[in-house]
């Protein structure tokens, strides 16, 4: 079969509480290629990895990311919720989770929070890691950010079934006119057509979140070249 890439949503999720160094060790452990995870900022400017603007679903706290300092977040649980084993787990800052996991897989930062894209890409090359990640965003001022600043990282375009566009063709050169070369699309949209038009443009195709066997077989089979599941865990199923 072709080769792809094997991007783990979270980290890896399915198996441990999402967005902290234990689900990206999980995952590292497992063998992924590439790792994704989200990107807020704190009140005292600090970048942290976690998906919600609060800390209400995935820790023992409450209250807005953006209106809490960093010191405060720490005090979060970030594991207990998902199971007992992992209780006690915080929430990583960006820093962290780059000297955790980028010496051994490539990084997929998905920014959440447009006022810190700068900051991201500030953090990015202090740490002299433009090899080793990826930005993807839903929100293409952001793209537009970063190759502004520093155009050697990889961007992606993030789209969902909220985008204005889904027709493959006007992504296609909506992308290439931010200078991008990857479209990050969920699964539910793409079909054997929609991958072929991607495909016959240059473009590289990724796509989200994919949990289930047979999907992940027939998204490899029309050509999408990067798959991200929460279960890292089913790539080496097949």
């Amino acid at each position: 079969m072709d080769s792809w890439i094997r991007i783990a949503h979270r980290g890896a999720s399915g198996i441990a509480p999402e967005n902290t160094l234990a689900a990206f060790n999980k995952a590292i452990e497992i063998g992924v290629d590439a790792v994704e995870l989200d990107l807020h900022g704190t009140a005292d400017g600090e970048i942290v990895v976690i998906h919600d603007s609060s800390l209400d679903r995935t820790t023992d706290m409450c209250g807005l990311i953006n209106q809490n300092s960093l010191a405060a977040i720490k005090q979060a649980d970030a594991g207990a919720w998902f199971h007992s084993q992992f209780k006690g787990e915080t929430i990583p800052t960006l820093e962290e989770t780059l000297v955790s996991i980028a010496g051994k897989t490539i990084a997929v930062l998905e920014i959440k929070d447009s006022s810190i894209t700068q900051a991201v890409v500030k953090k990015v090359i202090d740490m002299s890691l433009l090899e080793r990640v990826v930005i993807i965003s839903f929100n293409i001022s952001d793209l537009h950010t970063v190759r502004a600043i520093e155009p050697r990282i990889p961007t992606g375009w993030l789209i969902g079934s909220n985008n204005e566009h889904t027709d493959p063709i006007q992504l296609c050169q909506k992308l290439c006119s931010l200078g991008s070369s990857l479209l990050n699309v969920n699964h539910l949209l793409i079909s054997e057509e929609f991958a072929d038009e991607v495909r016959k443009r240059g473009i590289s195709l990724w796509t989200w979140t994919v949990d289930d066997i047979d999907r992940m077989l027939f998204m490899q089979d029309i050509g999408v070249q990067g798959i991200t599941s929460n279960h890292p865990e089913y790539f080496h199923k097949f």
